[in-house]
């Protein structure tokens, strides 16, 4: 989820206010998966390289739930027996993940991404092309399953992984709870578990069968795509090759938000925590110490859930890290996916 692409203004303000989940805060380690760094990105042979690996990606679309087109990337990894699912957040898109899936593929992965429904090069459902909306937030989970199930499943894989960042870590953790049996082990980055309040109390007034931009909300605005004064990430030449990404896909673009998006996601919290029990997959979760997007609270509160529960699970907290784990700085990216893979590794 994006700030520049648009979020929930109101959401994000009450969130500062929340408070800070008292998890283990990862440790500063070596680069031992090979993973990218700031000095390479600057280089443009290796950036190059980037580009040439993405592009080379089988692409293609499939009907979701509803007739809606669902866009889709596939790495294929020869002779390997593991594969990583991810799950994009808010606004985002396939095409933001090239320096991810281009590390993790060199790790030995397969990887399998797909576009949202709503966002990034999927079908919309209003006719605002910019607007963030969900008719019904199980959609998303119903078309990651006819993902996993055509793309995945039929390849046999012995260890398959999911890998989800805020929004999607919604989805992806109810996709966990309905479909105990997909993945070996999950990993979540600044999950979006919940909005601190009053948000819910507020969408809930004021969403209505009209879709319509939240407060603060309007159709994509790329003036207000700078790297000073983000609230994402530390990192200028990530969050630049984030905003250059969609420019050179501008039909990828995702506006604000609207009441309706905010309400069924806060709908789907509730669905989340009534069903922490029939978790069956272990899992890691990352929060962000700087936290501005979603809710830092939520995430303590599904962990102390989880443990209620005597679900397998590993939560930390990532010092001088805000919210786009996945695309900060070295030391918090490189802490971050050390450990998602050693997580994965165990299983």
């Amino acid at each position: 989820m994006k700030k520049p692409l648009k979020f929930i203004s109101f959401i994000s303000l009450v969130v500062l206010f929340s408070c800070e989940p008292k998890f283990e805060t990862l440790k500063k380690t070596k680069n031992k998966y090979h993973l990218t760094t700031i000095k390479q990105l600057q280089d443009k042979t290796y950036s190059k390289n980037i580009e040439d690996f993405y592009n080379a990606g089988k692409e293609g679309t499939f009907n979701g739930k509803a007739d809606i087109e669902i866009y889709y990337k596939i790495f294929e990894q020869e002779n390997t027996d593991k594969v990583i699912l991810i799950s994009t957040g808010r606004t985002e898109a396939t095409i933001k993940y090239k320096e991810l899936v281009f590390d993790l593929f060199n790790n030995g992965y397969s990887v399998y991404i797909h576009d949202h429904r709503g966002q990034g090069q999927s079908g919309r459902m209003t006719e605002d092309h910019d607007m963030g909306y969900i008719d019904d937030f199980q959609y998303y989970i119903d078309d990651m399953k006819s993902f996993y199930d055509t793309y995945i499943k039929p390849n046999n894989y012995k260890k398959t992984f999911l890998l989800t960042h805020s929004m999607g870590g919604a989805i992806g953790m109810t996709y966990l709870e309905q479909n105990a049996n997909d993945f070996n082990a999950a990993a979540f980055s600044s999950p979006m578990l919940g909005f601190a309040p009053p948000g819910c109390t507020v969408v809930k007034i004021m969403a209505g069968e009209k879709p319509k931009y939240a407060f603060g909300q309007s159709k994509y605005n790329d003036d207000k795509s700078t790297f000073n004064g983000n609230t994402l990430t530390g990192s200028q030449i990530r969050y630049e090759r984030m905003i250059e990404a969609f420019d050179q896909v501008p039909k990828a673009k995702l506006g604000g938000a609207t009441f309706q998006w905010a309400n069924k996601s806060c709908q789907q919290f509730d669905y989340i925590f009534d069903n922490v029990d029939k978790l069956n997959t272990p899992f890691v979760l990352f929060s962000a110490k700087n936290e501005q997007i979603v809710d830092p609270s939520a995430h303590q509160k599904f962990i102390d859930a989880a443990k209620a529960s005597g679900k397998e699970h590993l939560a930390y907290s990532v010092a001088n890290a805000q919210h786009e784990l996945l695309i900060e700085k070295d030391e918090q990216r490189i802490e971050t996916i050390n450990e998602i893979l050693k997580f994965y590794a165990k299983y």
